[in-house]
């Protein structure tokens, strides 16, 4: 099959997608109960827009002078492999693999077997036509009810997914029920930094604005992440939100490369702008499904909250942690 016919969707698929989305991404409690919907559509209608904005690695990055995107993008992926210390007979678990990006960087550095699981078929469907290495495997399924017997990998990691988890313990116990004792659990992850402030009504209209718009159903302060951790038994050897380097992570969004940059003309202000123009008029003619209109003010707001929440520093899509599961 070719990846063409793979990526070819009806307009009635893609409607439903959007609508279902539209009537639950606006509530926390309607999020949390729904989470599996809710994330499996946005990233059935949103999957082709990053990939094509941001490559096959949904996660950012923080930059350094003379490193290119993708170069920063690479190093970040790799910092995982080196904390975990990876050996080829491994077999680590990727949750929230998306369409594979990091996951395939680091079966090629390690030459570890690593599954990757991700709610959404439509990932599974566009991870295996990129490829599949011999040494990796992709699954569809949900990383609050893991489908995989006690103690059946060596290492987990999750780069920027735990943030979907309705409930954050009840993903980090069913990760430490997989996890071989002496087992590492290592990621970056998106969260509040402690300059968040609920009593604060600019914060707290910036942060639900990005909830809704990205599919999260409730984002936690970089604490409660670590206290969740901790609750299930895990031993929290680091945590910390990794500096921002030379060129801050939302650069790229935010127009902050050179001119002469591709990544800038993909993912900048005004490639936004133009690509939203572009969908507006493909739904006006019917070229594009009803609803698609509503998607794209979507990303415009959830672009524009995360960029405002990163400026006030309220929000860090950068929180590292490395966690392990204690020997018996």
């Amino acid at each position: 099959m070719t990846e063409k016919k793979l990526i070819r969707r009806s307009r009635n698929s893609i409607r439903r997608d959007i609508s279902t989305y539209n009537d639950i991404h606006q509530n926390i409690d309607t999020r949390k109960d729904q989470y599996s919907t809710l994330v499996t559509n946005y990233y059935s209608l949103t999957t082709d827009i990053y990939e094509l904005a941001w490559g096959n690695s949904f996660h950012c990055a923080n930059r350094f002078h003379g490193e290119t995107f993708a170069e920063s993008i690479q190093r970040h992926e790799s910092y995982l492999a080196l904390r975990m210390q990876l050996k080829p007979e491994d077999k680590v678990l990727d949750i929230g693999c998306g369409v594979g990006g990091p996951l395939r960087r680091i079966a090629h550095l390690s030459g570890a077997h690593i599954t990757g699981i991700t709610i959404s078929p439509y990932q599974v469907q566009r991870a295996r036509t990129i490829g599949v290495p011999a040494n990796c495997e992709f699954i569809q399924g949900d990383f609050m009810n893991l489908p995989f017997e006690d103690n059946s990998f060596d290492h987990v990691y999750a780069i920027e997914s735990i943030c979907h988890a309705p409930e954050k313990s009840k993903c980090f116990s069913e990760v430490f029920r997989v996890l071989k004792p002496g087992g590492s659990f290592v990621g970056y992850d998106a969260c509040l930094t402690d300059k968040y402030d609920n009593q604060n009504p600019e914060h707290v209209e910036t942060i639900r604005t990005m909830e809704e718009n990205f599919a999260l159903p409730e984002l936690k302060l970089t604490s409660d992440f670590v206290s969740n951790l901790e609750s299930v038994g895990f031993i929290v050897e680091e945590n910390r939100i990794i500096p921002y380097g030379d060129i801050p992570d939302y650069k790229p969004l935010d127009g902050g490369d050179s001119f002469f940059s591709f990544n800038l003309h993909r993912t900048g202000p005004l490639a936004r702008r133009l690509g939203h123009c572009m969908i507006w008029l493909a739904e006006t003619i019917r070229i594009a499904p009803k609803g698609s209109k509503t998607m794209s003010n979507m990303w415009q707001k959830s672009v524009k909250s995360f960029l405002h929440a990163r400026k006030l520093d309220i929000f860090t899509s950068l929180f590292f942690f490395h966690a392990r599961k204690p020997q018996l």
